[in-house]
């Protein structure tokens, strides 16, 4: 039996996966550090895909003991099923020592997915200090501020002074590449945000000086709930890399940069296309089971299957007509096609502008102004183009026919163009996922349109 299985990206890829499984079977783990730090970062991505699901176990296992932050960077390699599921299998040991390496975002990830029992050993496994910052930050969507924030910042007293600074970062020195090291943030005793410092002008200062003397005052602060365009509307309008997020009650949830934010946009992007396409429920690898699979694509499929069949019942009402003028038959299709294009075109330029705010829900009535004017000329430039190619075809028959499908044509335009840029608004206004039913719904509605338009008027002036 011949198995199809993955190509390597290099010989030095190939190298390196025998190595790791060289690892796995001595259950060298020093030597599968070694062999992980020294190897290409361009190789990394291939050879953990080729891993199967329990040398991937034994690896992180193998890791976890003598590097655990090495593995929870690896994990960077995975999508989100991956990860929910190779945490879901280590042991509580390699489990709970990871926990404490991952960036915010993934724990928050695993904090939420996971099975209630191994929550719980996760909240008992996360450093004190962040604690409440999680509990914070798990409530708000992860879109949203509080959803992407960095939560291992660090945090003083109102009355601390350079001296304390230096006792915390000689503590907290394991902890540096993963605490936001560029700013230190001032807190009344009852835990109330006061105004943040670039940790180098503190280092700075005399070593008894009291900070809250020198809080920054043009350091923004930004609302766990603002959306993500109007984080990045003050992240442009800022000189300060990262803003601290801030509650209603003043409690400091963490901090937000470029970074955090590039990722979420990236992720939500992703999520997009993924929906637009078809494919429901986050990344799909084909390393996932195939059950799980069909059923995430069937979810897209099935009511395509049920809107489609709607639309074709109008050919079916208008089937003596077709029986008379066959080259109707052709003609069908193509008018639907170039019309679901246009519309798809519209559907687009609505998502973007949603998207980076420069439209909401309740811009209807300007995006049906904008776009009658391109529906109809486009519709009148390539009905014309469909009018004579129909006439050479033609041989003399239904001379008309050219006519009725330029008219036909410049309306299912319009109308496509108007429905395509307005759809993604009203599935907004009604709580749903524009990216995701935009396309299914507007295919219907284009085909359903095109095929009435054409055969209505055929039958109207033809016969």
């Amino acid at each position: 039996m011949t198995l199809i299985t993955l190509t390597f990206s290099s010989e030095g890829a190939e190298k390196l996966y025998l190595k790791i499984l060289e690892c796995i079977t001595l259950r060298k783990s020093r030597w599968l550090n070694q062999a992980l730090l020294e190897a290409e970062p361009v190789e990394l991505p291939s050879v953990l895909r080729k891993l199967s699901d329990q040398q991937r176990i034994a690896t992180w296992t193998l890791l976890s003991e003598v590097n655990p932050s090495l593995a929870a960077n690896l994990l960077d390699h995975l999508s989100d099923p991956e990860l929910l599921w190779l945490i879901s299998q280590l042991c509580e040991s390699s489990t709970t020592v990871l926990f404490q390496y991952l960036h915010s975002a993934d724990r928050r990830l695993l904090l939420n997915e996971l099975p209630s029992e191994l929550q719980k050993r996760l909240w008992q496994a996360l450093p004190s200090a962040w604690k409440d910052e999680e509990r914070a930050a798990l409530i708000y969507p992860q879109d949203s501020a509080g959803g992407i924030c960095k939560s291992e910042v660090l945090k003083l007293v109102v009355d601390a002074t350079p001296d304390n600074l230096s006792a915390i970062l000689s503590a907290e020195e394991h902890n540096l590449d993963r605490l936001e090291w560029r700013y230190v943030y001032l807190h009344d005793n009852e835990g109330s945000y006061l105004g943040g410092l670039k940790i180098r002008d503190v280092l700075l200062l005399p070593r008894d000086t009291a900070l809250k003397e020198y809080i920054d005052t043009t350091v923004p602060i930004i609302s766990p709930d603002m959306d993500l365009n109007t984080i990045k509307s003050t992240l442009d309008t800022t000189l300060h890399p990262v803003v601290p997020v801030v509650d209603e009650q003043g409690f400091q949830i963490g901090i937000v940069g470029f970074k955090h934010l590039n990722a979420a946009l990236y992720l939500r992007s992703k999520q997009q296309m993924l929906e637009q396409s078809g494919v429901f429920g986050g990344d799909e690898s084909r390393t996932m089971p195939v059950l799980k699979r069909n059923l995430r694509r069937l979810a897209f499929l099935l009511p395509s299957v049920a809107l489609s069949y709607a639309a074709i019942s109008i050919i079916a009402i208008y089937e003596p007509i077709i029986e008379q003028i066959a080259v109707l038959a052709a003609v069908l299709p193509l008018v639907a096609n170039l019309s679901g294009a246009a519309g798809n075109q519209s559907v687009a330029v609505s998502i973007r502008e949603l998207s980076t705010g420069q439209i909401s829900a309740k811009d209807l009535l300007y995006v049906v102004t904008k776009e009658i004017p391109i529906g109809a000329l486009n519709g009148m430039l390539i009905g014309g183009v469909l009018a004579l190619l129909t006439l050479f075809t033609l041989d003399g028959d239904h001379t008309g026919l050219p006519l009725v499908i330029a008219i036909a044509y410049t309306l299912s335009s319009s109308l496509a163009v108007v429905i395509g840029g307005t759809l993604p608004l009203l599935l907004k206004r009604l709580n749903f996922d524009p990216a995701m039913l935009s396309s299914p719904m507007l295919t219907t509605l284009t085909d359903a349109i095109s095929f009435f338009s054409v055969l209505y008027l055929a039958h109207a002036f033809l016969l």
